[in-house]
C-alpha cells in the first residue's frame, strides 16, 4: 500500500475540480474519492484475478487518471508492474451482461468490506454503483447502461474532446500524437514534441534555439497543475 499511498494524484484532483474541463467537484469531494480510488487500486493489486466494481465517483477518478496517459502509465508500472487497462462496456451488451455486471459489483463489495472493514456503499445510492470486470490482471469498468463519457484517446489527426496538443506558442484545437514533429523555425528545423526526445534535425550551433524550445515543450507536457494553497 506504500507505493499506492505515494502516488501523486493532486493533478488529477485539480482536473476533476475544474468546472469547464472537469467535473466541478469540491475539494472535499475530490479528497474523499481520492481515498476510495487508492483503495480501489489496492484491491486490484491484492486480488488481480478477481472481478472489480468501483463506485461511479471512483470510476470517474480512474477515467481522469487515465486521461493523463504518461502519468497513468508510469503509475501503473510503479504499482502493478504493467499497464492496468480499462474497458468501459461491461453492462452495455444486453440483459445477461447487466446481470453479470451487478454480480461483479456484489463481489467487489465483499472484497472491499472484508479488506477495509467498512461499508462499500456508505454515502452512495445503490444505483450509483459502477460495476467492472477484471479477468486476470485487466480491469474493466462501466456504469450500468451508461457509456463512459470522460475517457478519450487521440490518434494522429483525430479530434478528441478532452485531449489537446500544442506546437510552441500555438494552441491546437484537435488532439494529436505527442510524436508529431513541429518546426521551431518554419521551413527550417523540425523537432519532436514528445517530452524527452532529442531533436534529430539540429545541424549547427545556430539551431541551439530549437533545443531551448524543445526543452520548453517538454516542460509544457510535464508540469502538472497543483491545488491552490489554503488561505
Amino acid at each position: 500500500m506504500n507505493v499506492i499511498n505515494a502516488l501523486d494524484l493532486e493533478p488529477i484532483k485539480v482536473k476533476l475540480m475544474h468546472k469547464e474541463s472537469g467535473e466541478g467537484w469540491s475539494l472535499e469531494r475530490a479528497n474523499a474519492i481520492e481515498t476510495e480510488y487508492r483503495r480501489f487500486l489496492f484491491l486490484m493489486k491484492q486480488f488481480p484475478n478477481e472481478q472489480t466494481a468501483p463506485l461511479v465517483d471512483v470510476d470517474t477518478f480512474w477515467h481522469y487518471h487515465i486521461l493523463d496517459t504518461m502519468k497513468y502509465a508510469a503509475d501503473c508500472d510503479a504499482v502493478f508492474g504493467h499497464f492496468l487497462h480499462h474497458f468501459p462496456y461491461i453492462g452495455l451488451r444486453g440483459e445477461d451482461d447487466l446481470v453479470a455486471h451487478e454480480r461483479l459489483g456484489h463481489r467487489m463489495q465483499e472484497l472491499y468490506e472484508a479488506t477495509f472493514g467498512e461499508s462499500y456503499l456508505r454515502g452512495a445510492a445503490h444505483q450509483d454503483v459502477a460495476y467492472s470486470a477484471a479477468p486476470g490482471a485487466t480491469a474493466y469498468s462501466a456504469a450500468p447502461g451508461v457509456a463512459a463519457n470522460t475517457a478519450y484517446s487521440a490518434a494522429p489527426g483525430v479530434a478528441a474532446k478532452t485531449a489537446y496538443s500544442a506546437a510552441p506558442g500555438v494552441v491546437a484545437q484537435t488532439a494529436y500524437s505527442a510524436k508529431i514533429a513541429y518546426s521551431a523555425a518554419p521551413g527550417v528545423t523540425a523537432y519532436s514534441a514528445a517530452p524527452g526526445k532529442v531533436a534529430q534535425g539540429l545541424q549547427t550551433a545556430a539551431d541551439a534555439g530549437a533545443i531551448i524550445d524543445q526543452a520548453r515543450v517538454a516542460s509544457f507536457y510535464s508540469d502538472r497543475p497543483r491545488l491552490a494553497p489554503s488561505a
